[in-house]
């Protein structure tokens, strides 16, 4: 086949799967019919959970290993010079050994600080209604045609502790600190 034919078959292929994706997997209400692997992808189009911190935990135990390994082949490489003399490159090896883990550590932990704090707000956000959702639900109450002015309604409590922000229970209570609401 011609160089050009294959590209734009694949281009083809990857665009009718798109759209199929966009039709059968990623919306919402066909979560429910979908298998297990299904559901694997519906959650996986829809960044339900983040690939990213797995992939950053394989390369942090990777850059460990390898960083300790190169500090300890470092104590046995001695470098010979042009003129004579020789260079033992051991004590970098030590170093490398000692300090390169803490600083890789460093490095991933303040990543992870950063992807914890994203998780952290989709989760908030999740429990939170978004006022579209709101204006959606009162359009979507029927008008009542010549009815009678409504009694006043009791205020319901709030739905979250105002304390520590948990999910308060039926009975008004808070079941992390114990506020009445």
């Amino acid at each position: 086949m011609s160089a050009v034919v294959l590209p734009v078959i694949a281009f083809l292929l990857t665009l009718v799967a798109t759209v199929l994706a966009f039709i059968f997997i990623i919306p919402e209400k066909k979560r429910a019919r979908l298998n297990k692997f299904g559901k694997f992808l519906h959650d996986t189009f829809n960044f339900k959970y983040l690939v990213i911190e797995k992939i950053l935990q394989a390369l942090y135990v990777f850059a460990t290993i390898f960083i300790v390994a190169l500090g300890f082949c470092m104590l046995f490489y001695v470098q010979r010079g042009f003129f004579g003399g020789s260079t033992w490159f051991g004590g970098y090896g030590i170093l490398l050994m000692l300090f390169g883990p803490i600083g890789i550590r460093l490095a991933y932990e303040f990543i992870m600080m950063f992807l914890i704090l994203i998780k952290n707000v989709t989760q908030i956000n999740n429990k939170l209604e978004c006022p579209d959702e709101t204006k959606k639900k009162k359009e979507k109450k029927p008008a009542a045609v010549n009815a009678a002015p409504a009694a006043p309604v009791e205020q319901q409590p709030a739905p979250f502790c105002p304390t520590c922000g948990a999910k308060v229970e039926s009975g008004g209570f808070c079941p992390n600190c114990g506020t009445k609401l």
